[in-house]
């Protein structure tokens, strides 16, 4: 709806050119050249008193007809919407034509109503019609010449007024030309701003697409990683309940921990923060800290190791891979069984690499198990996005009883080009 709100006010800011804009000065000019031969018609003492009330009640009636024209053109949005009813304008153009003859029958003075007659011409009626009938009134004016003035065909008077008629026609081919030209070039411009519109509302809806992704990406790893750890912390202290009273207690103790850590990671998705953990430690620090607290979770062996020159990265390579991390760590304690896991942060001079190798069971490449751990639930699936958004590649290699092994690469200069 608001596509369609925005392209209506596009079109009906640009629909009016200037030269429709202009409208006042063309009807000024029309009254203009009415009044004043009238005025000079009231102090002709040549004219007698019928003769005068004549041209006054034909002056009347002009004004009176140009202003019929102008409330209905007014009624209109533009040229477009009343050029088609052509009849019309010819009925308003033949009104003005009987007039003048009959008022320069009366007094020459009226000749002067003809520097805006042209003008109404070419102003209402379409380039082919109007040139005929600009022509009638130029064979006109020179059939008045040569009767009432004495004028003979040889005359260079009117010689030089027809070819000032026949100059005055091909300069307002010129202008309409001219004027077609910058009308096509309005719907050029009246389209690109409505694509314009419409790839910036796409661009909206885009950006709150992937907005709705992001935080459901957030929650996945934040929420839902928790969520999963305290059901395994409480599935595993139901069954020590019975046998080892202690062992349960430190299960739902460590429950309790990951609600209360959960608790805090949410409130950081709402707040629209960088994880806790990378408020207060730089990235290795923080996946040893993730490793170490996952492992004392778990009971399984972990450990955290960094390579290269440790460098500042942007914060979404940061948020990447310390989210990729806590995701794999996750699948691990859920699908592995395994008893060590070693996960390497590598800095290189273009790209960040980390693996996350685990000793568990591995699984067979054709089985439909490794299939869909393969192409991921949400958790990998979120985390493939991720690193695709870097312009990074996301890989996992795993066989029967060889353990499992996930990769992660993301390239620097990708991200300093498009960040």
């Amino acid at each position: 709806m608001s596509e369609k709100v925005n392209s209506a006010e596009i079109t009906q800011r640009n629909d009016v050119d200037v030269w429709e804009r202009s409208g006042w000065f063309w009807s000024g000019l029309f009254y203009l050249t009415l009044i004043v031969p009238t005025i000079l018609s009231l102090r002709n003492n040549e004219l007698n008193a019928r003769q005068v009330q004549t041209v006054v009640g034909i002056a009347l009636f002009l004004a009176l007809w140009h202003a019929v024209l102008i409330l209905y053109l007014r009624s209109r949005r533009s040229r477009a919407d009343w050029w088609p009813n052509q009849w019309l304008m010819l009925v308003y153009v033949a009104g003005l034509i009987i007039c003048w003859y009959v008022l320069v029958q009366i007094t020459p003075a009226f000749y002067v109503l003809l520097f805006s007659l042209y003008g109404q011409l070419f102003s209402v009626l379409t380039t082919t019609i109007a040139i005929p009938v600009s022509l009638i009134l130029t064979a006109l004016v020179a059939y008045l010449q040569v009767e009432t003035n004495d004028v003979s065909l040889g005359s260079p008077f009117l010689w030089i007024f027809l070819l000032m008629g026949v100059a005055g026609v091909g300069f307002a081919l010129w202008i309409n030309r001219i004027i077609a030209q910058s009308a096509q070039r309005r719907e050029l411009i009246n389209e690109l701003e409505r694509t314009q519109a419409q790839l910036v509302s796409a661009e909206r809806r885009e950006g709150m697409l992937e907005e709705r992704q992001r935080l459901a990406r957030e929650i996945h790893d934040t929420l839902a990683q928790g969520f999963t750890s305290i059901v395994m912390q409480l599935e595993a202290a139901e069954q020590a309940l019975s046998q080892d009273p202690d062992l349960a207690g430190d299960h739902i103790d460590q429950a309790r921990s990951i609600a209360r850590h959960s608790l805090e990671q949410a409130r950081r998705v709402v707040q629209d923060l960088r994880p806790d953990l990378l408020e207060k430690d730089p990235l290795p620090a923080a996946i040893q800290r993730v490793v170490a607290d996952w492992s004392m979770q778990s009971g399984v062996a972990a450990q955290a190791t960094t390579t290269g020159s440790v460098a500042l990265l942007h914060p979404d390579i940061e948020v990447t891979v310390l989210r990729a991390v806590q995701e794999a760590l996750v699948n691990v304690e859920k699908h592995a069984r395994a008893r060590n896991v070693n996960v390497t942060l590598s800095y290189f001079d273009d790209l960040i690499l980390l693996d996350v190798q685990d000793d568990g069971a591995g699984m067979d490449s054709q089985s439909p198990a490794a299939g869909s751990f393969r192409s991921g639930g949400f958790g990998l699936t979120a985390m493939r996005e991720r690193v695709e958004q870097l312009g990074g590649s996301l890989h996992i290699e795993s066989e029967p009883g060889e353990g499992t092994t996930l990769t992660i690469e993301i390239p620097l200069r990708h991200l300093e080009e498009t960040v």
